[in-house]
């Protein structure tokens, strides 16, 4: 059997992509990935990997056709079993490929919304495939009704057993510390959290990472003289636990201006629930609606007077309620993950 995984950018190391990768690696079943390098980081000279002469990671209609063009003439060549395609784009464009040729034959697989979708129809697609799975339930709400759909969590934990032991300590501290870990982005968000809490006392915000907006927002404290937030910029994977673990809230905050905000579920949701640290989020989304569902956090309508929301928040905070709602969650997870992981053997002929 050959198995084909279509990427449209450097995927091969992401999380979702070692899902599928551990199933085929596990069933000993051998694949090609067939990716975009968009940064020129992966080997030269390798015929599955189509490169470009951009140097910044965005890319157009045109530069899409182009990969399209590349990875086809591939898939045609090669005659593919199976084929997993990952993200809207790529589905938009191989869609005449995948359902005349490879009509259930082939995993569609879902991270995001794009806008490709005020143009096109993707009911097609989604029902011609052998599974679409999706990163967030909340995805259905903008997707077309289908029996097709299957979700793949951002998590690699296969039992409940392997949760973290958390405390309450932080229940009993003086100032408590909330923290940002993860590529920072969203610029206003965090110029109106800083704004919120730089005349608190008892409050302690740092953001642990690198991103767009490091730059601005280290200004932005410096030139305000805001004392209590700190950005510490890049940080390894294998400093990523004991960043949680120094951490007492964590801060998962985004404006729900976009569709993807309002319906994604972002890493720090299993992150912080794995460590047993509550999240701040923002209502009107569907990170809100599980985080209040399982009782992993604190949902605010807005930023005003937060100290005191937080106060408050801590102040009713039933550990051992949490302790058994953050087990419930991981379930649900963990079932999510294995009906997935079955799905993809089954596909695959196990």
């Amino acid at each position: 059997m050959k198995i084909a995984l279509v990427c449209p950018s450097n995927m091969l190391f992401m999380p979702y992509v070692r899902n599928y990768t551990k199933v085929l690696d596990d069933s000993g079943i051998e694949y090609d990935v067939i990716n975009w390098d968009r940064n020129g980081t992966e080997e030269r000279n390798n015929p599955l990997k189509f490169r470009d002469n951009k140097t910044a990671l965005q890319r157009g209609f045109i530069d899409y056709v182009k990969f399209r063009n590349f990875a086809l003439r591939i898939l045609k060549k090669n005659d593919y079993d199976k084929i997993i395609v990952f993200g809207i784009q790529l589905s938009y464009f191989l869609k005449s490929y995948l359902l005349k040729e490879k009509k259930g034959d082939y995993i569609l697989d879902i991270r995001d919304h794009n806008k490709i979708l005020k143009a096109y129809d993707i009911r097609k697609v989604v029902e011609g495939s052998a599974y679409t799975v999706l990163s967030s339930p909340g995805f259905k709400k903008w997707l077309p009704d289908s029996e097709k759909y299957l979700i793949s969590h951002n998590t690699t934990i296969d039992k409940v057993e392997e949760l973290k032991d958390c405390n309450s300590t932080f229940l009993q501290k003086d100032k408590v510390k909330i923290a940002f870990i993860g590529a920072l982005s969203d610029y206003q968000v965090n110029i109106d959290f800083i704004n919120s809490v730089k005349d608190c006392e008892k409050v302690e915000l740092v953001y642990h990472g690198e991103g767009l907006c490091n730059k601005d927002i280290e200004e932005y404290i410096v030139r305000n003289k805001v004392g209590n937030v700190a950005v510490t910029g890049r940080y390894t994977k294998e400093q990523e636990n004991s960043l949680y673990d120094d951490s007492d809230l964590i801060h998962g905050l985004r404006y729900n201006e976009d569709i993807n905000c309002r319906t994604l579920l972002p890493n720090r949701l299993y992150n912080a629930a794995m460590h047993g640290k509550p999240l701040i989020v923002a209502q009107d989304s569907y990170l809100a609606e599980l985080t209040q569902q399982y009782g992993l956090g604190l949902a605010v309508d807005s930023l005003a007077d937060l100290e005191k929301k937080v106060s408050n928040y801590l102040a009713e905070f039933n550990y051992e309620e949490y302790k058994e709602k953050r087990k419930a969650f991981f379930q649900k997870v963990v079932e999510d993950n294995l009906l997935f992981r079955d799905s993809v053997n089954k596909f695959l002929g196990f």
